[in-house]
């Protein structure tokens, strides 16, 4: 009985899922930057390949490691109808259930293999500091749903630590999304940003020659995708060396529950090793 009792454990913990690696993002895993529309008004820098469904305009001056495709050509379709059709990389990383809420205004630490939540939309102060802990796990993903527009005013620091990596990060906005750079200067903007309607990226002062920020991540918005200002697009992790494929699975939304079912079990199979314990003693 006592050695049962250990299998049923053992098995317990081998049926907990563990939590993706990657968002699957199908072949717009190879795209920098993709819209329905964009537009770039500085001498911007894509990693990977640019495509929209139907207009595409400052590329040049902005130039890609990648592919520039034309307006609608079908490769650039199917990596679009790969982040936003029903059942998409958007759809399927907005309908994970979050164990954590992301806050307006404040510094905050994320923990990775969570997803975290808005409540509606999302305007950060200057200065705010977000951290994320890799606990250890350089794979660990973090992924933050804003349940309505993101808005990033000023200066945003980042703080990775304990193995975290950028390329794991994913901002899944419902509706708009916004980096408002300013005269804070250039930001450094950790994560790769899917966006339900659009993306702007604001000029920094001194106009769209300058520096506006870097976003270490791919930049994907269903409707317009502008870059306002001149700004470094380091793309998704499979476009930059030694980065993963980017076809590893997302989180099931139910894996809290199977990890409260293997809790059961495991109690269950410790009470029953007692009872058998207590009767061989008896015996």
């Amino acid at each position: 009985m006592q050695q049962r009792t250990v299998w049923l454990v053992m098995v317990a913990a081998a049926v907990v899922p563990a939590f993706g690696s990657s968002l699957n993002l199908g072949t717009a895993v190879s795209f920098g930057l993709i819209g329905g529309t964009i537009s770039n008004t500085g001498t911007s820098v894509v990693t990977g390949n640019v495509g929209a469904t139907t207009t595409i305009t400052g590329f040049p001056p902005g130039t890609a490691t990648g592919t520039v495709y034309a307006a609608g050509n079908p490769t650039a379709v199917a990596a679009y109808d790969a982040i936003f059709n029903p059942g998409g990389a958007l759809s399927t990383a907005e309908g994970l259930t979050p164990a954590g809420s992301f806050t307006t205004a404040t510094s905050q630490t994320f923990l990775g293999n969570t997803v975290y939540a808005s409540s509606g939309d999302i305007s950060t102060a200057t200065g705010t500091n977000l951290t994320f802990n890799a606990q250890g796990d350089p794979t660990a993903l973090f992924i933050i749903q804003i349940d309505g527009a993101f808005t990033v005013n000023g200066a945003m620091t980042f703080t990775l630590e304990n193995q975290a990596q950028a390329d794991n990060i994913f901002w899944i906005v419902e509706n708009n999304a916004t980096i408002s750079v300013g005269s804070s200067g250039a930001i450094n903007f950790d994560g790769n940003i899917l966006a339900g309607d659009t993306f702007t990226m604001s000029a920094a002062s001194g106009g769209s020659g300058v520096l506006a920020g870097t976003i270490n991540g791919c930049v994907f918005a269903q409707n317009a995708n502008t870059l306002a200002g001149t700004t470094d697009v380091g793309g998704c992790a499979a476009t930059n060396a030694g980065g993963s494929t980017g076809g590893g699975g997302v989180p099931e939304p139910a894996s809290a529950g199977l990890v409260s079912l293997s809790g059961l079990i495991g109690i269950w199979a410790w009470r029953r090793f007692r009872v058998s314990h207590s009767r061989s003693w008896l015996c």
